[in-house]
């Protein structure tokens, strides 16, 4: 009785076990296979990996390094988990084998579990940005300061040989700027100290120019990386720029980049928007993380205040509400960017093959839960406003086909004026030119214009539509082609009518000295009067030839008659805009 007591328990203990493997929620799974190489050396590989409840970097197939214990280890890289306890547990290794009468999982406890580790053979380069304006105060200020270096210790903790690079700029005015930058240099146990002593020593003064410091900031992350060598560009894995600041920027100018302004029209805070912001560096987006707090000079202004930080940011901005959550946030940033190079190392016995997984937790743990709040969308960064009105003149080519008698090709000259008033995303006005092809009706071209993008610092989409009148001319050129042809025609131009046609514009505006460029399509029709070149006799209604009564001679007359004619025109212009 007590053998099979003792019989039963061990079957259950085997099917419970295969049931936490076969239901596990969590796991790791793949084929472990050995080859031989080319040094006829052992090659370790797992392949056909897939996972559940554990996300890492996708890859199809790993090789394995021999541990010195002799047991074979997989890493798995940018690894994360649902598991409530995360990989602190460790996952249990199974084997996947035949017990005799079936195939099952089998658990080996003589392998050690998986752990977390962290990668260290890449480089990340991070550019921290401290706000140093008189507005934080000197309890403040220090905060920011302990905050900063809770950043930097954190990062020094998890990879303390140099592989992540970091530089540091405090910023008030833009010349103190120039002078608060530590250049980057690799974190390691020399320069750690330097670091901390140079956020201590930063020193608060006027002003803020915090578009100035992040334009600064990422040139000096791509001067970096593109000075960096061979073997640290191929294992450049990430950078970014981490902001601090109370308040909104008020100092920051650049006369290559446009006048000064306030909030979304400001011209420096549209170039960071659309040119720093994300920007490519060594094959790399620069990701840009901002960390903000209103300071006494805010106004509450909550619509502006977030849609500026918004746009600063690569995603959504940390926007505090007051610094005894400083500390907390750097720390929580420093540790989420080393989470990139969290990895997840697996082992296996070296001289088994075949089909394996690892597991984290148990059958009974529950699976992670989907919220049924969606996530909120990351608002899309807001398109500058344009203010100023556009008003510009123009002038260019013309050029035209006429139907006519015959085929006729001319060119001449146009001139115009353009206006648009500025809307939330467009501006709309109109335009009018005037255009005279030598030897040709002259013709006026209006309609309504519109404009699309930020003409002021941005090239900008131009698009018109309108109305091609035509006005008559008794043209010389005409009346001589018809001349040489009247023994075929046997009539002459005599005249031509008012024409009317439709124009497209198609064009854009450029930053370069305020020029703009389009063409304008016109397709339309007009008539045109003849007069038969011999006269004819004139016969009543009912077919007696008409007589002069005073001749008695017939009466005769010159026909005319009136023909319609298509032309197609197209003009190359350039304007200025005022």
């Amino acid at each position: 009785m007590k053998k099979l007591f003792c019989l039963i328990i061990g079957l259950l203990a085997c099917l419970t076990a295969f049931s936490q493997a076969e239901n596990a929620k969590y796991y790791i799974e793949g084929d472990y296979n050995i080859t031989k190489g080319d040094n006829n050396q052992f090659v370790y590989t797992l392949s056909n990996i897939t996972s559940k409840g554990i996300s890492f970097a996708p890859v199809q197939t790993i090789v394995g390094h021999v541990e010195p214990d002799e047991s074979i280890s997989f890493s798995f890289e940018k690894a994360s988990t649902d598991y409530p306890g995360g990989f602190e547990e460790g996952l249990k290794f199974w084997k996947w084998q035949y017990d005799g009468k079936d195939y099952k999982w089998q658990r080996d406890s003589e392998v050690k579990d998986a752990q977390q580790q962290f990668k260290t053979d890449g480089v990340m380069v991070v550019m921290l940005i401290l706000d140093c304006s008189t507005s934080l105060g000197e309890v403040n200020f220090a905060k920011l300061q302990n905050a900063a270096i809770k950043f930097i210790d954190v990062l020094y903790n998890a990879s303390p040989n140099g592989s992540v690079r970091i530089g540091i700029i405090g910023f008030n005015t833009m010349s103190n700027t120039d002078k608060m930058v530590y250049d980057i240099r690799p974190l390691n146990a020399d320069t750690k100290s330097s670091m901390i002593q140079f956020i201590h020593n930063l020193t608060l003064y006027n002003n803020t120019s915090l578009y100035y410091a992040m334009h600064k900031g990422s040139d000096l992350v791509g001067n970096y990386v593109a000075a960096m060598s061979s073997e640290d560009r191929e294992k450049f894995d990430y950078a970014c720029m981490v902001s601090f600041t109370d308040g909104y920027d008020n100092h920051s100018a650049d006369e290559r980049i446009g006048i000064p302004d306030k909030g979304l029209d400001n011209p420096y805070f549209q170039y960071v928007r659309d040119n720093v912001v994300d920007k490519l560096i060594g094959g790399k987006e620069l990701k840009s993380y901002v960390i903000a707090i209103k300071g006494n000079d805010v106004a509450e202004d909550n619509k502006l205040y977030q849609t500026v930080f918004k746009s600063l940011a690569s995603e959504n901005p940390f926007l505090l509400e007051d610094f005894s959550q400083l500390e907390t946030q750097f720390e929580n940033m420093a540790t989420e960017l080393m989470k990139r190079w969290q990895t997840v190392t697996c082992y296996v016995p070296a001289a088994y093959r075949g089909k394996i997984r690892w597991t984290l937790g148990d059958a009974s743990t529950p699976a992670p839960k989907t919220t049924t709040t969606p996530a909120t969308p990351a608002e899309p960064k807001t398109v500058a406003r344009t203010h100023k009105a556009f008003l510009g003149v123009n002038g260019g080519l013309d050029f035209e086909f006429a139907s006519a008698m015959q085929p006729i090709f001319y060119f001449g000259l146009g001139a115009g004026f353009d206006f648009a008033i500025p809307r939330e995303r467009f501006a709309i006005g109109g335009m009018v030119s005037l255009k005279y092809p030598f030897g040709g009706p002259f013709h006026v071209d209006l309609g309504p214009l519109m404009l699309f993008g930020d003409y002021e610092n941005n090239p900008a989409f131009m698009l018109g539509a309108g109305l091609d009148l035509r006005f008559g001319t008794a043209n010389v050129k005409y009346m001589r082609v018809n001349e040489h042809l009247e023994e075929k025609y046997e009539q002459r131009w005599t005249d031509d009518k008012f024409g009317l046609g439709a124009t497209l514009r198609l064009g854009a505006t450029t930053t370069h000295h305020n020029l703009y460029f389009f063409t304008d399509i016109s397709l339309g029709g007009y008539r045109a009067d003849y007069q038969g070149l011999k006269p004819s006799f004139v016969y009543d209604g009912e077919g007696n030839q008409m007589l002069d009564p005073q001749t008695g001679r017939p009466i005769t007359q010159y026909k005319t008659s009136r023909e319609s004619h298509l032309y197609f025109n197209i003009s190359l212009n350039v304007g200025y805009r005022f």
